[in-house]
């Protein structure tokens, strides 16, 4: 009997999204799987009218009630699987698409694999869908960097092995139940970035291995949901969780973290072009002082307000 699959998919406000990546779902030849959409905001009583023609599988529509950022909501998801009796979770992005027999190729392998933590596909450029986002990480904790070997190459078909990874990017991540059991859920002070390179060297930390599978493909649009790459949203959050991140786990960093913060900082004022720069600039500094803070919500309204009114 094929194991029992629930597939979180945390959503924000972006449907157009949602609905092609549930469309995507509809293909999967992996049958045992049950969708449940997280809402991250209000309450929304005509998103579940508008999914379920979609695809009727979808066990359940939880609304929030607010933001609640990526760990807090995708707990939620994840207890509620637990207390469904699923054997795995997999967390997916509202913004993918995935390949049909992405899901079967994952369960295969990862059936084979006693030791394992977690496990996630290839993921690739939506606009670029032979062209590498992420397969596979290192986290360097002299500086609290990360390395990603394969991202930006081209996937050729070669490489079938799996790939060990020091985490699993949340975008599109499957674990067992027993390893969520053994090291707990997402830590939810990460509100946004770096809680699944956290998670992942939990489990490392437990004896767990994470890998990589690159026959099994997930499509991404990246950065969609926080406005595109160079967004200030996207620098506050991934700076905030950059300082926890090394006060957790590379505490000796902290230090020349902060120095290079500020360094881009005065580069934005002083040397960049970017017509966006003051706001930039302003998000690095927010960031910093809320960290300091110990500031672990949303952060600043002014930060979402040309993203979305949540």
């Amino acid at each position: 009997m094929e194991n029992k699959v629930a597939i979180v998919i945390l959503h924000l406000y972006n449907l157009p999204c949602l609905i092609d990546c549930i469309r995507s779902l509809n293909l999967a030849g992996y049958a045992n799987f049950s969708i449940y959409v997280v809402h991250n905001g209000r309450k929304n009583t005509s998103l579940i009218n508008t999914l379920t023609p979609i695809y009727c599988n979808i066990s359940d529509v939880i609304d929030t009630g607010s933001n609640l950022g990526f760990a807090r909501a995708n707990n939620i998801g994840i207890r509620r699987a637990l207390d469904d009796g699923f054997d795995y979770v997999l967390l997916l992005n509202d913004d993918t698409e995935v390949a049909p027999d992405f899901l079967s190729i994952l369960i295969d392998k990862s059936d084979k694999m006693p030791n394992l933590g977690m496990i996630g596909p290839s993921i690739l450029f939506f606009e670029e869908p032979e062209k590498i986002w992420f397969a596979g990480a290192r986290f360097h904790s002299e500086t609290c960097t990360l390395t990603t070997p394969g991202s930006n190459q081209l996937d050729d078909g070669t490489n079938t092995e799996p790939i060990e990874s020091d985490y699993i990017t949340g975008c599109a991540l499957l674990i067992k139940r027993d390893t969520i059991e053994k090291i707990g859920l997402l830590d939810e002070r990460f509100f946004l970035y770096w809680e699944d390179v956290d998670w992942g060297l939990r489990a490392k930390k437990e004896g767990f291995q994470n890998f990589i599978i690159p026959s099994s493909h997930v499509w991404h649009r990246v950065s969609v949901s926080t406005g595109g790459i160079d967004a200030p949203l996207r620098a506050y959050h991934k700076t905030r969780s950059h300082l926890l991140m090394a006060r957790i786990h590379a505490p000796k960093a902290l230090n020349l973290l902060h120095i290079g913060f500020f360094r881009d900082i005065a580069w934005l004022l002083i040397k960049s072009k970017d017509n966006n720069r003051i706001m930039k600039a302003r998000a690095y500094m927010a960031a910093i002082i809320d960290y300091h803070r110990g500031r672990t919500d949303r952060g600043p309204h002014w930060l979402w307000n040309d993203l979305c009114q949540i």
